[in-house]
This record gives structure tokens, C-alpha cells and sequence, in this order.
């Protein structure tokens, strides 16, 4: 006999937890919003140069965030510490995604990325930012996301999922390599549809959110199918791609300018202004 709660399908006895909490973010989101009018300007509103994530959504989560910041800084915890810690989470979701305890997973790398937010805030706000933070945060970061596609892969193994997995994996390489490359070739390249945010809010989100609908839809499935994260995954793998080569043409584009190789003459008026508006030539 299946314990029943307050005439609550089984089912549903261990998603309690996760919708309270999922109810009790959109609650903040709603009262943030009325605030969000009044707020003047932060450091966040200039990170949010996606079309994706825009500036409502880093500001809500520094205001969120923005008490527990402070007593961190009281604490004296450092940037160091949070970018290990992101790193751990990192590794935490990825089991947690292996296992397929996806709600988990996604909160686990929601964590994980409010963490890299407070390294870099910390830093700045206590004069501690360095070259080798910067470094190792950026390498970190990049660990992390590696072993949540790894986590991905091992629980998509025997599924058409894991190529997918697969190319998200590559895309998400390819943006931050192509970034990195073109800094070391003196050109700034933070555009792109799928940064890094991008991948995280989704991801997680998508996962947060997927045994919720799931039960909504097919709540006897003998062996359920995570819709959203599944959507999520494939987004982010063909939006990867996209930003990938995006930024590998914008950057060679810009090279070729520097290099005085840029020609302009005979262009028709419509690739004028594409290259004009996208690829700032």
C-alpha cells in the first residue's frame, strides 16, 4: 500500500519541496518587479548585453542575493572560495543529472553559477580582483561546465539525446574558446546569443522545472521523459553552434580590418548594412 499525504498523490510527496520552492521564487519575482522601476542602475545592468538574459533578470538575482553578499563579505570568505565552490555544485549537479534527479540538479547549477556572480562581486567590492582570480575562476568555470555535460551524457547514454548532449558540449567549448582566442588577438568579443548565462539559466531552469510538467503531462509514464530539460539541451546546442561561428566571422572580420584587407567597395547596400549593424565593419 502506497502512503498517501493529505490525500496528495504519492507522486507528488517528493516534488512538494521543489514547487514550494519554485512558488516561493516567483513570488520574489513579482515583488522585485515592482521595484525594479525605481532601482537605479548596477554593474549588473551592463552584463546583461544578451538578448536572452536581459537586465531584469541579473538584477533580480544580485537583489536576491545582494543580503547574503553582504554577510559573506563580513564573513571574509574570499573569491577563491566561491569559484571552488561553484566548481563543487558543478560537480554536484552533474551526479545529480546522472542519477536523474534533474529538479535537484538544476537548483545544484543555479547555485553554482550564483557563485561565480558573488566571486567576481566580492572581488570587486573588496579590492581583492588579481589576474590569477580572474584566471582561475575562468578555468574553473570551465571544468564545471564540462562535467555537467559529462553528467548529461552518462544519464542520455543509451538515447539519441547523448549527440545532442554531445554537440551542446562542443558549441559551449567553441563560444568561450573563440572569445578567449580572439582577447589574445586584441579583439574584445563578448556578443553572441548563448553565453555563458544563457546556458545556465536555461539548463537550469529547464531542469527545475521538468519533473513538475512532466507528472502535469504523463503522470503514469513508467519511465518519464524530462521534456524541458530535453528542450533546454537541444536550445542550447544549436544557439552554441550559432554563437560559435558568429563570433569566429566577427572576429576574423574585425582581424582582416586591422589588417587593412577589409574591402567595402562594391558591396550591394543590403550586406552593407548587415555587416554594418552585426559585425560592426
Amino acid at each position: 500500500m502506497r502512503p498517501i499525504i493529505f490525500d496528495i498523490d504519492p507522486k507528488w510527496n517528493s516534488l512538494l519541496p521543489l514547487v514550494v520552492i519554485n512558488l516561493f521564487m516567483l513570488a520574489t519575482v513579482v515583488i522585485f518587479a515592482f521595484k525594479y522601476r525605481e532601482r537605479s542602475q548596477t554593474d549588473l545592468t551592463g552584463r546583461a548585453n544578451s538578448k536572452w538574459v536581459g537586465a531584469f533578470l541579473y538584477e533580480y538575482w544580485g537583489w536576491f542575493i545582494a543580503p547574503l553578499e553582504n554577510l559573506f563579505i563580513q564573513l571574509k570568505l574570499t573569491p577563491n572560495f566561491f569559484t571552488s565552490s561553484g566548481l563543487i555544485l558543478s560537480v554536484g549537479s552533474a551526479v545529480a543529472f546522472a542519477t536523474g534527479h534533474f529538479g535537484i540538479a538544476g537548483w545544484l547549477l543555479i547555485f553554482g553559477g550564483t557563485c561565480d556572480l558573488f566571486d567576481g562581486r566580492i572581488a570587486r567590492r573588496t579590492g581583492t580582483s588579481t589576474k590569477t582570480g580572474a584566471f582561475y575562476d575562468s578555468v574553473m568555470d570551465r571544468f564545471g561546465e564540462a562535467v555537467i555535460f559529462v553528467g548529461l551524457a552518462v544519464y542520455f547514454q543509451s538515447s539519441w539525446m547523448l549527440y545532442v548532449v554531445i554537440a551542446a558540449l562542443v558549441g559551449s567549448t567553441m563560444v568561450s574558446y573563440t572569445r578567449a582566442k580572439g582577447d589574445c588577438m586584441g579583439i574584445e568579443c563578448k556578443i553572441g546569443a548563448m553565453q555563458r548565462p544563457e546556458r545556465v539559466v536555461y539548463l537550469g531552469v529547464g531542469a527545475i522545472f521538468s519533473p513538475p510538467f512532466r507528472q502535469l503531462i504523463d503522470p503514469t509514464a513508467t519511465h518519464p521523459v524530462e521534456y524541458l530539460a530535453i528542450a533546454a539541451i537541444m536550445f542550447i546546442a544549436f544557439m552554441s553552434w550559432v554563437t560559435a561561428i558568429y563570433r569566429m566571422i566577427y572576429i576574423m572580420h574585425k582581424l582582416r580590418v586591422s589588417e587593412g584587407r577589409q574591402k567595402t567597395e562594391g558591396r550591394s547596400p543590403i550586406l552593407q548594412k548587415l555587416t554594418t549593424r552585426y559585425l560592426d565593419i
